[in-house]
This record gives C-alpha cells, structure tokens and sequence, in this order.
C-alpha cells in the first residue's frame, strides 16, 4: 500500500505541471459469479427402470425408480416430494400413487395414443374394489422405497403437489439414495390379459426439492 501511495503521488505532482487538462472518463467492469443449486437429483441407476410383465399372470419382472440426492442445505430449507404421474386419453396426465387396504400402490399405463387408458380406469382402480373389464390398459402394483442415508419418505395425500404423494426426510444426511421398487405381483382385478392390450405401461415419477420460503 506505501508503493502505491508514493505512485499516486508522483502522478498527481506530474499532473500538477501539465499544460493540457483532460476530462473527467470512467470505465465499468460486471463482476458476475455463480451460486450453484443446494440441492442437485438424479439418476442412481437408469438400468433399473425396466421390467417385463408375464402375459398370462401380469407377473412383473419389478422396475425400479432410482434417485440421488445430494444437499447442502436441511430439511427446513427445502420440502422434498416424490410425485407420480400416468397419461391417460381424456384426462392428460394424472396422479399414479393411491392406497388400498394400508398398502401403496402406483398404476402403470399402457403408453400407446390409440391404447391409453381413460380416467375411469385410473379411477376404477383407486377405488379400492377394481374390476378388471372397467380399468383396460391400466395396472397397478404395490410399491417399496429401500432409503440408504435417507431418514423416512412417507407417502401422504397434499393438495399442493397434486394429492397422494411420498414427502421425503432426509435428516442429517447430506447424500442419499431412494429406490423405489414395485412388486411382481398386480393388485387383484387390475390386469387382464383379455383387456389390457400388449405394449409399454409406464408412470414417471419425478422427485422435487421445492425451496421453502
């Protein structure tokens, strides 16, 4: 700091003999930084979201939804919500999670325009005595989320996210995983191999940190 107090000096005593006056000049910088995400989602392994449903039974091989979480931040900071949607013909994407008898399940549905199931049958199956000639190309499954460094995701029905779905805590944990497996076995009156046509059956779930206020 001395240096440049004696630079200033000499500058101003130079100044201070010139025969020319100049104008006052400014020239501005952006000082520009980025503040990454506290929290970032993704992918724990994509190679787990595919089964294969056995025809005759409507046995599935049991998919999986996989997630990493990583967070900075605590629970307080952020509301962690795991969502479920199926497409249907009239009524566009719908809610896939619902209980029946203590039990959760999600409905998977058949994914082809000319074979997507309507909101009846997502309706006839939440309704907790389906009959599988009123739910064609929609079958639903229990699910089970396996938490490693995660402390509890408890499903529960909040109108602000859409109704039924998992509210995650993730507690001390600043690195965790959910997967969230389905079951072989079909809910009773859900599938049928005379009314569910062959295809692809999806729902997609989508886990979210919303930032609390």
């Amino acid at each position: 700091m001395k240096y440049l107090f004696k630079i200033m000096t000499i500058l101003l005593i130079f100044n201070s003999f010139a025969s020319q006056s100049y104008s006052a000049t400014n020239f501005q910088q952006t000082i520009v930084t980025t503040v990454p995400s506290a929290v970032n989602i993704s992918a724990y392994n994509q190679s787990l979201s595919k089964g294969t449903i056995t025809p005759q039974t409507g046995i599935s091989s049991p998919p999986s939804a996989s997630f990493n979480i990583k967070t900075n931040g605590e629970d307080c900071d952020y509301t962690y919500i795991v969502q479920a949607k199926v497409s249907t013909s009239n009524s566009g994407e719908v809610n896939a999670y619902f209980q029946n008898s203590n039990k959760n399940y999600i409905i998977l549905g058949n994914v082809s325009l000319s074979n997507l199931p309507s909101i009846n049958s997502i309706n006839n199956i939440k309704s907790g005595t389906p009959i599988s000639s009123s739910n064609a190309n929609a079958i639903a499954y229990p699910v089970t989320n396996i938490l490693t460094n995660i402390e509890s995701a408890t499903m529960t029905n909040n109108t602000a996210y859409g109704g039924v779905c998992y509210s995650v805590t993730m507690g001390n944990s600043q690195n965790g995983n959910l997967v969230q497996t389905l079951g072989s076995n079909p809910l009773i009156n859900t599938y049928s191999i005379s009314n569910d046509r062959a295809g692809t059956y999806q729902a997609i779930i989508t886990f979210t940190a919303n930032r609390n206020p």
